[in-house]
């Protein structure tokens, strides 16, 4: 096979070729560190005080609450930090209710520390701030490990915060698993296992497509296009 083949269809920028992939003007190439990574790790500050099967039980009261207040868009996915952010005001007052009603508000608080008083305009502020006192350079630290810990989405941490996008739609029940999924608890129980294996890669590809949708659909609505997506 010649250069000349292999390049067909590629897109000279100066020294640089350009895919045809690449070239279609509305695509939108998701990272996951970029773009993914800093609408969950939230969640990670989540299991890393808590483990992963005792933060996914917390994550699930988090969405019913959610879910119980926000009405129908089908868009909302609660696992990324901006759709709780986007909640309005009068939905934000009951999520807080429904959080009270299960007594994980107060802890919630205390996890997600880091990102509510780190960071100004930080999504689920609307939260409070937690009752214990902590020093910047410690939560400075917390919040670094966890992203150290997450940044990497062949690892188990970042595996099952890639899961959560799917954890989020099974819990609101939008969507339902089929018989033949994969064992998504091989991922925790046995990670080096073809079946962890199978479930990881399926965890990854749904959080990519979910996540690419749910930005097109902030787009378009930002837009004012396609209303009835609302």
């Amino acid at each position: 096979m010649t250069d000349e083949s292999i390049l067909r269809g590629h897109k000279r920028v100066g020294k640089r070729f350009i895919p045809p992939m690449k070239q279609l003007p509305s695509l939108k190439l998701t990272s996951y560190v970029n773009d993914i990574l800093p609408e969950l790790i939230w969640l990670g500050l989540i299991n890393d005080r808590l483990g992963f099967i005792r933060g996914a039980r917390f994550f699930e009261k988090i969405v019913t609450a959610a879910t119980n207040v926000a009405g129908e868009p089908p868009y909302k996915n609660f696992a990324l930090v901006s759709q709780l952010g986007a909640l309005n005001a009068t939905q934000k007052k009951s999520f807080l209710c429904e959080l009270s009603k299960t007594d994980i508000l107060e802890p919630l608080r205390d996890y997600v520390a880091p990102m509510i008083l780190l960071y100004d305009d930080c999504p689920i502020e609307f939260i409070g701030s937690p009752n214990a006192n902590y020093r910047k350079s410690d939560l400075i630290k917390v919040i670094r490990d966890c992203v150290g810990r997450h940044i990497d989405k062949y690892e188990t941490p970042g595996i099952v915060l890639n899961g959560t996008i799917l954890l989020a739609r099974l819990v609101a029940g939008t969507i339902s698993l089929q018989a033949e999924m994969p064992n998504f608890n091989a991922i925790v129980d046995d990670p080096a296992s073809e079946e962890a294996k199978r479930a990881a890669a399926f965890m990854r590809a749904n959080a990519l497509a979910e996540f690419g949708m749910l930005a097109r659909c902030v787009r378009v609505s930002a837009s004012g296009e396609h209303n009835n997506t609302q």
